[in-house]
Parts: C-alpha cells; structure tokens; sequence
C-alpha cells in the first residue's frame, strides 16, 4: 500500500467522524451496478449518510465520496478542463445529489482541508468548485468539528511524511 493511499484512507475515516460527530448515521454505500472506476481508482459513493434529526421525515439520506488530493485545486481544475469525460461529470449522471468531499493537507490559503462539491445544488453548464465543507449550511456540520478535524489530519500525516524520510 502506497502512501497516497493510506492517506485516502484516513480521509475517509476522518470526513466520516466529522458526520458523525454532526449525529449522523453512516452506513456502507452498496449498489448493484458497477463502480464507476477510472484508471485504478473507484469514483463511486463510499457511504450513504443520514441525519437522526431528519431520519423520521425521510429526507435527510445523502450519499458522500471522498477522496485525498494534495491539491484540491488543481485536482478541480483538471476534471474542469476535462469537460464532458470528467469524473465528475460522470458521477453526477449516476448519483445527481452526491456530495462530493476532497481531502487535502495542503489547502489554498484561506481554505479547509476539507472541501467539497455539492452536485445536487450545481446549475446546468456551471464549472465545478469547491466550498468549504462548514459552507455547506444544510449538513449542519460546525467550524470546531472541522477545525479538530483538521488538526487531527495535519498531526497524522504529518507522522505519515516523517516515517517515510
């Protein structure tokens, strides 16, 4: 196992501490169809996640993927140029209202490491970009779960990068 790897690993871990520590339940994405993979990566929802507030009313339930990038930006920016055959273009034929969360231990100045798209809110033709996870007002996530968690990646990868020199 590679490095980036383990470190997409833990970004899963950690986004799905940060909803649930929001109070909401996580559950395994399983679909029947096959994952949407480009090159060796799996592009496909890792996990459906619903609200305990919202869970009687039934419309709280929204499927979240997750991955690392040292660059969130340019990662974006890329799929961007890709137009048509982007990953994300793909994914939201198949899955519309994904939440689409980018990782990254090197934000932009001003930015979180953890970032996200919101395809569901995204208009016909807009570029894709991402916000700030906290940003995302619906999830209901708070600036201090985000802020432990990314103290909490800075420290581990930080380990990761010290044990690999």
């Amino acid at each position: 196992m590679d490095l980036l790897e383990v470190k997409s690993r833990i970004a899963e871990a950690l986004v799905e501490s940060i909803f649930r520590r929001a109070r909401y339940q996580i559950r395994p994405f399983r679909n029947n169809t096959s994952p949407l993979r480009f090159g060796r990566e799996d592009f496909s929802p890792d996990f459906r996640v619903s609200s305990e507030t919202d869970s009687d009313n039934g419309g709280g339930e929204f499927l979240v993927e997750v991955k690392y990038r040292p660059s969130a930006y340019q990662f974006v920016s890329v799929e961007n140029q890709r137009g048509e055959r982007s990953i994300f273009y793909m994914a939201r034929r198949q899955w519309p209202n994904l939440y689409f969360i980018l990782v990254t231990d090197r934000p932009e100045a001003g930015r979180s490491c953890f970032q996200a798209i919101a395809f569901g809110s995204m208009r016909p033709g807009e570029a894709f970009r991402t916000v700030d996870l906290v940003e995302l007002k619906e999830l209901r996530i708070f600036q201090h779960n985000i802020e432990d968690h990314e103290e909490l990646i800075r420290r581990i990868f930080s380990l990761l990068t010290g044990a690999q020199a």
